[in-house]
């Protein structure tokens, strides 16, 4: 381990050859210690992710230059021993970097990983807005899973959401077609790039394509001016479903299963089922949404989650019928949960 520093703060640097982890901030350091964050001063996560060459840089870059009043951190995961991603990113203070080379987050999630979100968090107390963006070859939900089970990180963290980049003109020949899905799978928001070869109807056929792997997810163009309706302060926890398939759906190996229940539930025996089923399946299920209307409970709650792990949380939506709905999206065929 090797301590850098500057006059303003101190960087980690952990070597490694598979990957750099970079974590950028846009603003001064401000030293903090044992920072508890309030529900409405946590710094907001989005994970950016899509295979390799679909335009994450590009969309993070059109990000941070379309908030410019915004305080950014961000980490960027990538491939080799030299940050080609963070040198591309513009208006990054250089000297602002501290780099941590401990294995790819996407594929080795350790308690490094989580530990460093929470320094950063502390060393950074004035940053709002931390951006993730994985390899090409990411399994993205690795990478988010800590912010829904670890309690310090759901404490210091709020997460926005998922956005996958998606490739139109190189997608049916992609290699590592698997973890492609997937990471279109876990996604709230697809942008699709790379389409100014394509006529009105194929891009209508290819959108239609996303929309039976993900029904869940916000489809654009990245033409349409994506940036700009993208919106910062959004949260999964208001983000709606997308054209629900009736039941379920299935395309290549990316199957969605929907749940539909009409009675209000119990509260604490259906989570404990849920959960229950979820860990056992953790490793097929890849991304849950759900709506669900409890017993003694004036308002509807909003589940969310990946991998096994989620979060439930009160909305702001009052129950006018006792109608639930829990969507799985994953690699199953014919997945049988006993909830009820």
């Amino acid at each position: 381990m090797v301590y850098l520093g500057d006059a303003n703060f101190n960087s980690r640097i952990f070597k490694s050859a598979e990957c750099n982890i970079v974590i950028a901030s846009r603003e001064s350091a401000v030293p903090g210690n044992n920072i508890k964050m309030s529900q409405h001063n946590k710094i907001s996560v989005t994970v950016v992710t899509g295979f390799l060459g679909a335009g994450k840089t590009t969309f993070i870059n059109r990000i941070l230059k379309a908030n410019p009043e915004t305080q950014f951190a961000l980490v960027e995961n990538e491939f080799g021993d030299v940050s080609i991603d963070t040198q591309l990113i513009k208006g990054v203070d250089a000297t602002r970097l501290f780099e941590l080379k401990d294995g790819c987050i996407c594929c080795t999630i350790t308690n490094e990983y989580e530990g460093i979100l929470k320094e950063l968090a502390e060393r950074f107390p004035h940053v709002e807005y931390l951006l993730i963006e994985t390899t090409g070859i990411a399994d993205p939900v690795s990478v988010i899973r800590p912010f829904f089970k670890d309690d310090e990180l759901n404490a210091l963290y709020n997460y926005n959401g998922c956005v996958c980049m998606v490739d139109a003109l190189h997608f049916d020949n992609q290699p590592e077609k698997e973890i492609l899905l997937k990471q279109l799978a876990v996604a709230d928001e697809v942008l699709i790039t790379k389409t100014e070869q394509l006529t009105d109807t194929p891009k209508k056929d290819f959108k239609k394509k996303i929309q039976e792997m993900n029904s869940l997810s916000a489809i654009h163009f990245a033409e349409n001016r994506a940036t700009e309706k993208f919106k910062l302060n959004s949260s999964v926890s208001e983000i709606k479903f997308h054209n629900p398939e009736p039941a379920g759906h299935s395309h290549a190996k990316i199957n969605t299963k929907t749940f539909r229940f009409n009675q209000l539930l119990d509260k604490d025996e259906f989570m404990r089922r849920l959960a229950y089923n979820l860990d056992i399946h953790k490793s097929i299920v890849y991304r849950v949404k759900g709506i669900l209307c409890f017993e003694n409970e004036p308002y509807e709650f909003i589940l969310q989650g990946v991998g096994g792990s989620f979060e439930l949380n009160e909305g702001e939506t009052l129950v006018t019928k006792p109608e639930s709905v829990l969507v799985l999206i994953g690699n199953f065929e014919d997945l049988q949960l006993d909830l009820l």
